[in-house]
């Protein structure tokens, strides 16, 4: 499939349609009407959301940044094509009315202002997933040209070449030869009959390639049967990030062959928030002979201390360190009382940051916000929450089982000159693992 995304300047009436037209036959089913037909304005999701509450605490308050608020225009588009009385008012003349102003709006509250971090699902009394709904508005922006000029091109990037970042095949087999010799580790590549395939992104490959080498050893410490895969070679997805599931399978179709080529049967992941909850609960649906159990780096190693293949014999963090849950992971996909566990096994010193793991407040970085340049500025409010969150336990190691939370943290933290230690998790068990 040749799939492109185009960014566009400029927004004519044929984009406009095109939006209207993705909205209208994305909320043509029972869920997503229910969701829309549900929200009673008791605006519970406001103090859920960390970029409403981080603006409002700069003294700029937004009431459109209310998540219910985002998916006012879709719901909307629902009722006046599936509601009697939305009909007789399109009928009337008062149907809904999509201005290019409109349409940049709808961009700032979805693209430049939601992570999709589920914070706000969390509280809300009627049940809605807003995610779900963001989601779907992505997806009508991206058709029609308006998604963000930095995510359209990571998008083009990874299309062409397989990687975000314009890593190839040939950057990426030499990027993991430097990697084995720098380490002195072995790393095998498109080992057929191998149980375990480990799946890396292009964040690792460029900014945390100890992560790949630390992984690496536990897996050969622990005489695991896996392999990398030349093809399977990019866990990220960005048409998860535009709401586009056409871009969502061309990408994952990639991962599907590389897996079956070697012929794994368990799909390793690493730290990764958006491909996880790809990999794990959307790619099966997407694919018929999606035949894998994916399991998380970190919670392989856990099984492995469990099953005594590998040891951990000393704490590797000495002051106060606290735990960073991922969205994705952890609130969205149930994974937060392992990477607690093993956190503990690494720390002299470790506090609860938060009360419970589901309440854990986003990065500010996620779903795709950090490589949107224009989010730049809500994205550091919003960390404003985790420093206070941090500096109430006295925490100097922030430890994370997500790349892209690691370098939000870690970015966030310098510009505030802060000076806490952001760590991965896996990198941590990897250096307290028995010698």
């Amino acid at each position: 499939m040749n799939l492109t995304v185009e960014h566009k300047e400029n927004i004519s009436q044929e984009d406009i349609n095109i939006f209207y037209e993705f909205c209208k036959k994305s909320v043509d089913n029972a869920e997503i009407a229910s969701y829309l037909e549900a929200c009673v304005r008791c605006g519970l999701c406001f103090e859920a959301c960390h970029f409403a509450v981080s603006e409002n605490i700069s003294g700029k308050m937004k009431p459109e940044l209310v998540p219910a608020y985002k998916a006012d225009l879709l719901r909307d588009i629902y009722k006046e094509n599936y509601t009697i009385l939305g009909k007789i008012k399109k009928a009337l003349g008062f149907g809904v009315k999509i201005t290019p102003e409109k349409i940049k709006e709808q961009k700032f509250l979805v693209y430049d202002t939601c992570t999709n971090c589920d914070r706000c699902a969390r509280v809300c009394p009627m049940g809605i997933e807003t995610p779900k709904l963001t989601s779907i508005v992505r997806g009508a922006l991206s058709l029609a040209g308006q998604a963000p000029e930095d995510l359209v091109n990571a998008t083009n990037a990874a299309l062409e070449t397989g990687s975000p970042f314009g890593i190839d095949k040939e950057s990426y087999l030499q990027i993991l030869t430097d990697i084995s010799k720098n380490h002195d580790i072995q790393i095998p590549i498109d080992k057929n009959n191998s149980e375990y395939l480990y799946i890396t992104t292009s964040l690792d490959l460029t900014q945390f390639q100890d992560s790949i080498a630390k992984a690496a050893k536990i897996f050969n410490r622990a005489n695991l049967n896996w392999t990398m895969s030349s093809i399977a070679r990019e866990g990220s997805n960005m048409g998860v990030f535009l709401g586009r599931k056409d871009i969502q399978k061309e990408l994952g179709k990639r991962i599907l062959e590389g897996a079956k080529k070697v012929g794994a049967k368990y799909l390793i992941y690493a730290e990764c928030g958006h491909g996880y909850q790809f990999l794990r609960y959307v790619a099966p649906n997407l694919f018929e002979d999606w035949d894998f159990e994916v399991i998380l780096v970190d919670e392989l190693a856990y099984k492995l201390i469990n099953e005594r293949k590998i040891n951990l014999n000393k704490k590797v963090l000495k002051q106060t360190a606290t735990l960073h849950y991922s969205c994705q992971i952890g609130r969205r996909g149930g994974l937060t009382q392992i990477p607690r566990e093993l956190t503990k096994m690494v720390s002299e010193n470790y506090v609860d940051s938060i009360d419970k793991a589901e309440k854990n407040l986003c990065c500010g970085g996620g779903g795709g916000v950090v490589i949107n340049e224009e989010a730049h500025e809500h994205m550091q409010k919003a960390f404003l929450l985790k420093i206070e969150q941090y500096d109430k336990v006295g925490a100097k190691n922030i430890v994370t089982y997500c790349a892209n939370c690691q370098f939000v943290l870690d970015m966030n933290s310098k510009e505030y000159n802060r000076d806490y230690q952001i760590k991965s998790l896996i990198e941590l068990i990897a250096e307290a693992m028995e010698d």
